[in-house]
């Protein structure tokens, strides 16, 4: 009986510590958008930010040398438009290998203009990916509800 439990004990403890996948194709994951209501008219000079968790084996995104990359952005049902890059903000980790990081980009850019006539509200949802500087594709991940109102 003891050596039934023990070895139950011990299948417990291998498959709860779970280690982390890292592929070389990045994979994110959706963490916010902050905040989650956005006024036309705001004058605030960041725009709402939205994070998201990302994992990769290579860890090749920001700056490197003349290379940039990228987050790519596009409002769910505009598939007429290609999406919006925002530059990768720089990642601030000396070894990038096994990169296991949350990112936040200013999202401003990819929102519609203003509508009219106003007061109008939108309810936006946003589809993001990411590509490393090897041109690896991220999964497509959607955001959670947004609100842009236009007063």
């Amino acid at each position: 009986m003891y050596k039934a439990i023990l070895f139950t004990v011990i299948c417990f403890v291998f498959i709860s510590c779970k280690k982390e996948n890292y592929t070389t194709q990045p994979q994110i994951s959706f963490l916010s958008i902050t905040p989650s209501t956005w006024y036309s008219d705001n004058p605030s000079l960041t725009g709402p930010q939205l994070s998201f968790k990302l994992t990769d084996a290579e860890g090749d995104f920001g700056f490197q040398d003349t290379s940039i990359s990228f987050v790519y952005i596009r409002l769910e049902n505009d598939t007429l438009n290609p999406p919006d890059s925002l530059a990768f903000p720089n990642l601030p980790i000396p070894n990038k290998s096994n990169l296991n990081v949350e990112v936040s980009v200013d999202i401003s850019t990819a929102l519609p203009p203003p509508h009219f006539p106003s007061p109008f509200t939108d309810t936006l949802h946003f589809e993001l990916y990411v590509k490393d500087f090897a041109g690896h594709k991220s999964n497509v991940i959607k955001s959670t509800p947004f609100y842009f109102i236009t007063p």
